[in-house]
This record gives C-alpha cells, structure tokens and sequence, in this order.
C-alpha cells in the first residue's frame, strides 16, 4: 500500500489487470486473423471444386 501511495495509484493490481485484458485481446485478435486467412487462402480452391463438380 505505501508502495502504491508513493505512486499516486489506488492499487498495483489495477495495471496487471489492464495488461492481463491487453494480451487477451491480442489473443482474439490473431485468433481472428488465422481464421480469416484460413478461409481466405482455401476460398479459391473451394469455388474451383464447386465449378468442377457442378459446372457445364
């Protein structure tokens, strides 16, 4: 606690929390990105079966 007055902060455990949501979001963020990319890289080869087995 005098530790935290000397900083002028109600708590030391307020920034491990911010930090601790920071690094989630970057998680969920480069989650996304995979995901994302992933459908993006196998969007061409998805039509192209499709036009093979279904096209005239």
């Amino acid at each position: 606690r005098e530790q935290a007055k000397k900083m002028n902060v109600e708590s030391l455990r307020s920034n491990q929390n911010a930090s601790a949501e920071s690094a989630e979001i970057r998680i969920a963020k480069a989650a996304l990105t995979v995901c994302f990319l992933f459908v993006a890289s196998w969007t061409p080869y998805g039509v192209m079966a499709l036009i093979g087995a279904f096209g005239d």
